[in-house]
């Protein structure tokens, strides 16, 4: 039996009474009520967060359309291949090491690349890290590797931007699927429709459903 709307207060005031979220959280669930037994069920929830610059993109990179397992494992191997991970470092192993970390000849030709621009200095994260949310992605966009998810991810988990909303990760349409009861998966634009009621906050449902997800 679904709560109350009082007891669904009560709730979720004990259960984020001290929460650094908090503010966004009590925002998103008098806007959305179907947000209310996610956020009491994962109140545990973390923030996907990465690195900025090289790294932060060689994490998201290796987790295009892998399981967070899978990508795990391959970024454990590929770190006792570095002295550390930063593009020189990345540059110095060989196609073979990489292979055999599970990166894919794809990945690979990536990750080469944008190792290389960057230590040619032909990425100015600093003045990435200043745009918009839609200047960025049409800017980061143009390396050859990074779409609009990794773009995207890129600006919540490693610019901790509020309001991001990856439409295109199957994790989030199999969860709002889940969250609104839907029939069947929801498309890109179904996803992003659906996501205007939690405007300005859109990450921390992101990272919610996520948890929900995994």
């Amino acid at each position: 039996m679904p709560m109350s709307k009082q007891q669904a207060n009560i709730s979720l005031s004990k259960v984020f009474k001290d929460h650094k979220l908090k503010e966004k959280i009590f925002y998103l669930v008098k806007k959305d009520k179907d947000l209310i037994d996610l956020f009491i069920n994962f109140s545990n929830f973390g923030e996907y967060k990465r690195d900025k610059g090289f790294k932060g993109i060689l994490q998201l990179i290796i987790e295009q359309q892998l399981s967070v397992a899978s990508a795990n494992a391959i970024y454990k191997k590929l770190k006792t291949k570095m002295l550390n991970i930063s593009p020189e470092s990345f540059l110095k192993v060989k196609e073979s090491d990489l292979k055999k970390c599970g990166l894919s000849k794809q990945k690979i030709n990536y990750l080469t690349g944008l190792a290389k621009k960057c230590e040619n200095k032909e990425i100015n994260f600093r003045k990435i890290h200043k745009m918009d949310d839609e200047n960025l992605v049409k800017e980061i966009t143009k390396i050859k590797g990074i779409g609009p998810w990794t773009a995207q991810c890129y600006m919540l988990a490693a610019l901790s931007r509020d309001d991001v909303w990856p439409v295109a990760d199957l994790g989030l349409m199999e969860a709002v699927k889940r969250v609104k009861r839907l029939k069947k998966r929801p498309s890109e634009d179904d996803m992003e429709k659906i996501s205007q009621i939690w405007r300005p906050y859109r990450s921390t449902v992101a990272n919610v459903l996520w948890a929900s997800y995994d």
